[in-house]
């Protein structure tokens, strides 16, 4: 159980969750899929993949950055055997031979988050398309680091993250943006591999995600992640001339002055 894929799912559309499973299970990949309180109308579709593979519930819907913190939690308590994790929508939107793909990147990157990145062509719905160009541009601006696709929901790597991921705030689709985020903080790395793009129709009506709402989500951490980078510069600016006003200009002087202001901001 050297691999295991967390597949979160709310009111998952039967037959790209089955399909889902069927061709994981044929990779010889375990999964973790978790019914994020898609309630009584789904307990048979739940219980017959649970033959398939482990399947952990909540009550209530707590979003889908919540459902992947509990499969995370439940592979560092149970699956000790686990080396490298994997993340993919219920959504029938990733092809399992591209999970595969980014497992094996993982395996070779450790402690490197593995992005699938979709081509930004026209057979991506115009709304997802603009909205996913934009945030690339304002998070690569906010952090000076690029990444093509910041949205995607496929994503691995190896188990040396799971507890900084475990730790990365957000409960809903903002999850997945904060962990880009924290992984550009810390200086870790973020390596993106082309992916298929696959939409069942020009509306994506097979995802939950809310416009509006879950946008707003998303752009309010991007904008907590700049003050917060923006307060630390400033912070470190105000340090670092008051210990030069404090140990003088000379080089001795500007190094610990340097020194000094980094480690108390």
């Amino acid at each position: 159980m050297e691999r295991m894929i967390i597949i979160p799912a709310f009111e998952p559309e039967e037959t790209c969750l089955r399909e889902l499973v069927r061709r994981n299970w044929e990779l010889g990949n375990q999964m973790v899929l978790v019914d994020d309180g898609s309630g009584k109308a789904y307990e048979t579709l739940f219980w017959e993949l649970g033959e398939q593979c482990i399947v952990l519930h909540h009550n209530e819907n707590k979003g889908k950055g919540e459902a992947i913190k509990t499969a995370l939690r439940y592979i560092k308590d149970e699956l000790w055997e686990c080396r490298e994790i994997g993340i993919m929508d219920a959504d029938g939107q990733h092809l399992p031979e591209d999970m595969e793909r980014i497992l094996t990147k993982a395996e070779a990157n450790p402690r490197t988050l593995i992005l699938g990145t979709r081509t930004m062509d026209s057979s991506v719905p115009l709304k997802s398309r603009l909205g996913n160009r934009l945030t690339a541009k304002i998070f690569g601006m906010l952090t000076g680091v690029y990444v093509s696709d910041t949205q995607t929901g496929l994503r691995a790597f190896s188990v040396e993250l799971l507890d900084f991921m475990l730790q990365v705030p957000g409960s809903r689709y903002e999850y997945e943006m904060n962990m880009l985020s924290a992984c550009a903080k810390q200086k870790i790395p973020i390596l993106e591999i082309s992916i298929h793009t696959i939409y069942h129709d020009r509306k994506n009506s097979c995802s939950h995600f809310r416009g509006f709402r879950d946008s707003f989500r998303i752009y309010k951490e991007l904008l907590r992640f700049f003050l917060s980078s923006f307060s630390s510069f400033v912070l470190d600016y105000l340090l670092f001339n008051l210990f030069l006003v404090l140990f003088g200009t000379a080089p001795l002087g500007m190094l610990i002055s340097n020194t000094a202001a980094r480690r108390q901001a």
